[in-house]
This record gives C-alpha cells, sequence and structure tokens, in this order.
C-alpha cells in the first residue's frame, strides 16, 4: 500500500465554518487530541469564529489537549491550555493572530505574529506533544491553565451549553514536571461535571515558578480551586519539549502514558509515529485515480470518520467501573453516525464496530439503558430515541461476530416497554406513542420526527428479534412498526404533527420549521416534513405507493431536489439514492454527484453543516465509492464509483474487496453493466454477505444514462 496516502489529508478542510472539524493533530479513535483554541467566541471544536460572517483574522488564545471534532450544540472540553511567550511572567494572555499556520497528518504548527514564538503540535493516542520555539532575546515562558474550557459564548457562565471550570489544582513537584487537575461542566447533551487529569513534562529546567491566584502572581509551588494556572519560565532557552499526558482517571494514568508512549522519544520521533499510524489507517481503503482535490477530500473524510469516539481501553480509561469490555467515550452522538458511518466502518473494520456496540451493552448493564449519546461519563441529549437499536439490528443482518445479541435485544425492547424516567438522556417519550399509537404534541418536543424514528428502531427490533428466532417477539414489534402512517397525512403527503386528542395540528407548513432554531422545533429535529418523510426506511413501498407509484415518487424526488431541501443534515443524505427504488440509479448519480460538487470542497469551510462523528464525512466516501448503504440493513445502493480503482481492506483479515471502473470520473459517470467476480449483476444493491469476504466488482461505465439497474430494491416491510 503507498505510503503517499497521508499527503491527502488535510487538517484544515472543514475547521471553519459549520464543519467545525480539527485543525490539531489526533490519531483515529485517541483520547487526546491537541489543538488551538481561538478566542471566544469560538467554534464548538474551540477553532474559529462563532460568527461565519466575522471577517477578523483568528486570535489563538491557547492549545489544549482534548476537543471534539465536528460537532454542534454547546462547547465541550479545550481542557488543560497552554500557552508559550516571551517577556514578562503573566496570568492573563490575551491570545496572538496566526501566521504561517500548517497542517498535516499528525502535526501542526503556528507561529505567533506577536512575538515570534513557534508552536509544533504532534500526539500520541493520550499524550500531546509539543515543541516551542522562542526568538531567545527575551524571557521564555509557559502558562499551564487547568481551567481551561471550550466556551462558544465566550460568557463565564454555568450552563448546558457553557464551559465553566468549578474546580481543581496545580502542583510543580520538580524543576521538569506539573501535574493537576481540572473539574469542568457544561457543554452539549448534558451538564454534569467531569474532570481532567495532567503530568506536564519538559525538557528545559524551570528558572522561575509561580501561581496565579486571581489571576494576581504569586511565588510557590501548588494552587487549589477553580481557574487555576502557573506559569514557568525558562530563561533565555530557545527550544523547550513539553509532553503533556491526559487522563480521565488519575494523574498515575496520566503519568503511565507518557512513559509507555513517549518516553525518550523526539518531537520528530513522535511526529513520524503519529504519520505511520495514518499511513497504516488510510492503507484499509486505497483509491486509484480522480484528481488530487478529490482524494484530498476522500482521506480528510476518512480521517474524520474515525475521530470520535476516543477508545478508553479495558480497564484503563474507564473512571466509572472495570468490566473487562474495551470502553468508548464522546459517542457524540449515534443520532449521527448511523446514518451512514457504522456501516461503512462495518466494512471494512467490523472488529471496531463489534467493540464499540459491545461499549455500548456495557453501559447499558452499569446504568440500565443504552446510550444514543455518551459523552464524559453520562447519557446525552436523546435526539430521536435509541440509534443503537438500528445498528444492533445491521450487525446481525451482516453478520458482525463477537456481540451478545440476545442481551441486546432486551435492552433494545426496554425502549419500547419502560417508561424512562428522563427521556431527555436515555430511553423514549412512551406513553402517548404506547397508548394512543403515536407520540402526540403534547408529549414532547420534535414529537413528529421521534414518532417516525421510533417506528423505524421498533421494526429493527422485530428484525434482531427474527433473526435469533424470537418469532413472536418479532411480530409484536413489526406490528409497532406501522405507528409511523399513523401520522400520515395523505393530503400533504408528510407526516404530519396531531394531537392527544387524534385533531391535526392546522394550518401546517410542511416545507420549512416552525422554529428557526430547529432543534427546538415542536414537530421536527433539524428538518421539516418533507425532509423526515423520507425516513420510513423499513416501508420505502407504501412511500412509493402513496406518492401514486414509481413514477409519482419518481416526479416527486425531482419536485424535492429542485424546491424544498431546506439544509443539508444528517436526515436527507441518503435521499438522492431512493431513485434507486423506482429503478433509476442513474438519478441517483446525477443528484448525489450534483450535491457533493457543490457542497463538499477541499477549503476550510469545505463541510456544509456539522461533520458529525463521520456522517458528512461518510456521504463523501460512500458517494465517491459508490457504495451508499441504508442504515439498520445490509444492503448498499450502487452507483458508478468516483475513482477506477478501490481496494478495501475487510477488516482483520486478508480479504479483499476491490472496485475497478475503467474510466472513471465526471464524465463516465452511469453504469452500463456490472460484474461480482465474473457473474453479470443485474441489481442495482448489493448484499453485504455478497462482499464481506471479499471478491471484485467491476464496472463498465458510460457518459449517458442507461437502463441498468431498473429493479428497485426490496422494501423491509415486505420480509416481515
Amino acid at each position: 500500500m503507498s505510503k503517499n496516502l497521508i499527503k491527502y489529508f488535510d487538517p484544515f478542510i472543514g475547521s471553519l465554518g459549520p464543519g467545525d472539524c480539527l485543525c490539531g493533530p489526533y490519531l483515529p479513535n485517541s483520547l487526546a487530541r491537541p489543538g488551538p483554541d481561538t478566542v471566544p467566541p469560538h467554534r464548538t471544536s474551540g477553532y474559529g469564529h462563532h460568527d461565519l460572517n466575522d471577517p477578523s483574522p483568528l486570535k489563538i488564545l491557547r492549545f489544549s489537549q482534548n476537543h471534539v471534532s465536528g460537532t454542534g450544540g454547546g462547547g465541550r472540553y479545550g481542557n488543560i491550555g497552554l500557552i508559550p511567550f516571551t517577556g514578562k511572567m503573566t496570568a492573563v494572555h490575551g491570545g496572538f493572530i496566526a501566521k504561517e499556520e500548517k497542517a498535516s497528518a499528525g502535526y501542526y504548527t503556528v507561529k505567533s505574529s506577536e512575538d515570534d514564538v513557534v508552536t509544533e503540535i504532534t500526539s500520541s493516542p493520550r499524550v500531546g506533544v509539543y515543541k516551542f520555539s522562542f526568538p531567545g532575546n527575551q524571557k521564555s515562558n509557559l502558562l499551564i491553565d487547568a481551567g481551561s474550557i471550550i466556551q462558544i459564548s465566550g460568557e463565564r457562565a454555568a450552563g448546558n451549553d457553557i464551559g465553566i471550570s468549578v474546580g481543581g489544582f496545580i502542583e510543580h513537584i520538580s524543576d521538569t514536571e506539573v501535574i493537576g487537575r481540572g473539574d469542568l461542566k457544561g457543554g452539549w447533551g448534558h451538564d454534569f461535571p467531569y474532570s481532567v487529569y495532567f503530568c506536564a513534562k519538559y525538557d528545559v529546567p524551570a528558572e522561575i515558578i509561580e501561581i496565579a491566584k486571581d489571576n494576581c502572581l504569586i511565588k510557590n509551588n501548588r494552587i487549589d480551586g477553580a481557574n487555576s494556572k502557573i506559569i514557568i519560565n525558562f530563561g533565555n532557552t530557545k527550544t523547550v519539549n513539553v509532553q503533556v499526558g491526559i487522563s480521565y482517571v488519575s494523574i498515575a494514568n496520566a503519568r503511565a502514558s507518557l512513559e509507555k508512549e513517549t518516553k525518550g522519544k523526539s518531537f520528530e520521533t513522535i511526529k513520524s509515529e503519529a504519520e505511520n499510524i495514518w499511513h497504516e489507517t488510510f492503507s484499509k481503503i486505497e483509491v486509484t485515480g480522480g484528481t488530487e482535490d478529490q482524494k484530498t477530500l476522500f482521506y480528510t473524510s476518512f480521517a474524520r470518520l474515525i475521530c470520535m469516539p476516543s477508545d478508553l481501553g479495558i480497564d484503563d480509561e474507564n473512571w466509572l467501573w472495570k468490566s473487562g469490555v474495551r470502553s468508548y467515550t464522546d459517542y457524540y452522538a449515534l443520532w449521527d453516525s448511523v446514518r451512514n458511518a457504522n456501516s461503512l466502518i462495518s466494512l471494512f473494520d467490523p472488529e471496531l464496530e463489534a467493540n464499540m456496540l459491545n461499549a455500548l451493552l456495557d453501559v447499558a448493564d452499569h446504568t440500565g439503558w443504552i446510550p444514543d449519546a455518551w459523552i464524559a461519563g453520562h447519557s446525552a441529549h436523546i435526539q430521536g430515541g435509541s440509534s443503537a437499536d438500528i445498528l444492533f439490528c445491521e450487525a446481525k443482518l451482516k453478520g458482525i461476530e463477537g456481540i451478545n445479541y440476545e442481551k441486546a435485544l432486551k435492552q433494545m425492547r426496554k425502549n419500547n416497554e419502560v417508561v424512562s424516567p428522563d427521556p431527555f438522556l436515555y430511553g423514549r417519550y412512551l406513553e402517548g406513542y404506547r397508548d394512543l399509537g403515536y407520540v402526540p404534541v403534547e408529549d414532547c418536543i420534535n414529537c413528529v420526527s421521534k414518532n417516525i424514528e421510533y417506528a423505524y428502531q421498533d421494526f429493527c427490533i422485530g428484525t434482531l428479534a427474527n433473526e435469533i428466532g424470537q418469532k413472536d417477539t418479532a411480530k409484536e414489534f413489526f406490528k409497532s412498526s406501522e405507528k409511523a402512517w399513523n401520522l400520515w397525512r395523505d393530503d400533504l403527503k408528510v407526516f404530519a404533527p396531531k394531537k392527544s386528542d387524534g385533531t391535526w395540528i392546522d394550518p401546517f407548513d410542511p416545507n420549512k420549521p416552525t422554529r428557526i432554531d430547529y432543534w427546538f422545533d415542536p414537530y421536527f429535529y433539524e428538518g421539516t416534513a418533507q425532509e423526515w418523510a423520507f425516513s420510513v426506511l423499513h416501508d420505502i413501498d407504501k412511500l412509493v405507493e402513496f406518492h401514486g407509484g414509481k413514477e409519482g415518487f419518481d416526479k416527486h424526488l425531482d419536485t424535492f431536489f429542485e424546491k424544498y431541501v431546506y439544509s443539508w443534515k444528517e436526515i436527507i443524505l441518503h435521499t438522492p439514492y431512493l431513485y434507486h427504488y423506482v429503478g433509476k440509479p442513474h438519478k441517483s448519480v446525477d443528484e448525489s454527484r450534483k450535491i457533493l460538487a457543490k457542497k463538499y470542497h477541499t477549503g476550510r469551510d469545505g463541510i456544509p453543516d456539522n461533520e458529525d462523528m463521520g456522517c458528512q464525512s461518510a456521504y463523501v466516501m460512500c458517494t465517491s465509492m459508490g457504495l451508499y448503504p441504508i442504515m439498520g440493513q445490509d444492503i448498499y445502493l450502487l452507483t458508478a464509483p468516483l475513482f477506477e480503482e478501490i481496494k478495501i481492506k475487510l477488516g482483520n483479515t486478508n480479504n479483499y474487496l476491490t472496485l475497478k471502473a475503467e474510466g472513471a470520473g465526471d464524465i463516465n459517470k452511469y453504469i452500463e453493466s456490472v460484474t461480482l467476480n465474473g457473474n453479470n449483476f443485474s441489481q442495482n444493491w448489493i448484499s453485504h454477505h455478497d462482499i464481506k469476504n471479499g471478491g471484485e466488482l467491476i464496472f463498465k461505465l458510460t457518459d449517458s444514462p442507461t437502463n441498468w439497474g431498473s429493479e428497485s430494491p426490496p422494501s423491509p416491510s415486505s420480509k416481515s
């Protein structure tokens, strides 16, 4: 496999604008994700202006050790901040305007416009690694802030969306080592506090140590309380190397990570090791052909896909319990990744998918509920039920091994059968759905979209029950999945809000949200009725029928893409591919390629919306490969690949799936014929079982639409 693939990872893509992606270095599923934080108010990644129209230059406030990537809502993390500077020691640093910023796989660097200090950053899985180059003509200083935290509003006020320091300490224990802890709270999903421990070591002995008490300097080696800071002076030293191990468990764990991952290694060695990890990762999917920009977008998307969740190891960095199960944090959130990202991971790394699902079952064992988002030791905002129900169903259909599906089914059923004490964080708003057959407007916000998602999750519960031989349970939940249609308004051809007395909300506009901040829309989450109508994935046949059959649904899709797309959110990423269900995959490729070209590019604002735990990235990758998954199912919809050859390593095996498409590109984008392992393949979809052990798909392409793939995929409900 080519080691040149890392040149196609550009960390700046999506770092500005709504993408909220990290430009600092990280490794796949790593705990440490160090990088720059700009002056508040900034994006949820800590970087960039919160106001997209702000023309002022970026001003970097500090470099912190942990970040989320691609998320919306309130900011989280940005903890254990470092800022190098020259001259007089101070506890208040206003930041600097960035110049000469560069980033690549496993590396970030920037120069301060104020004092010409150069910061270079790389990382190992749990250590942020820094090289600070000072001019040497003034005192060289480093400020460490245990209370640093991302604040998208720039206000010091506690609240669900506002980060705040609530405690902690810093202690200077030798001339080359500082330890400490930050106690923080705030961020999307929940407001429970959490702690970050750190151990920082540097290769130049400190000459002067001062702590900050209410931002006033005191000569002391220790400080306790919120916003604890320490300032270290290194004399006129020109270069200082600093390694910061972090842990969610203890200082001992933070120090152990330093010992294990970076002790005795130079900055350049650690940087090279990070590059090698990305070499190995990208070699799991190697593409040939396409333009340089297309490959850059593809591999940058690949890096985003596997940024989160964070791997905590087995009985290592999980501060809540020990169970012998590999733990993860920062599922941020399954509601997003379930749309396509988990499906893609289950193809090239089914072992990772199994580990992540087992970690969710482990959470359920200890908390009673499968989380939809699991962040900093707590379940977080449920946006539409338990997306894990969909993932366990899909994993079983695809034959992913090593998961206790009987245990999973019990937890999945609980979502339908037990009233949650706090459905904002886990479970469902169940009473109306159970008693009336739909979620009425009185029960909760986003009531219609929740109803649609509950119904699909019930279908997935029924499918898993059927797969493991529990036929009566399967029948019960297949019946429950029909509740989606209890909110169908045939006059509007959408699902619509209904009161508990059975009357419709009128007037009702299906083409725009009721609120501008559509997270709090009373009827639909992050979308419109028109958009959500395409999410009844278990019964596409009925949806087609209600639009007058295939011809009518075909015209409806045309009109939707011409007039009604409100914003390019997770819930409609699959919609260009619904032309497959009317036997016109050439229109799927037309629309999906049009969107790919219009909404994604290699600029810093090159992602049209929050990247959201691989969801937008998986759209780019799957569209480029011509394999688009349908969540909760075991099929991929086929379109012409963008690349001439794609070689996918299938997990921990020596098997490869190879897709070949001679002449692929922007011109030859229509399928004339397909062969699978030498045999003609006329379906416009392919089963996971057809490719899970490897093989060769060969596409013959042309520049004009053809009749290939005119047979529509089966609707899952037809099998129930």
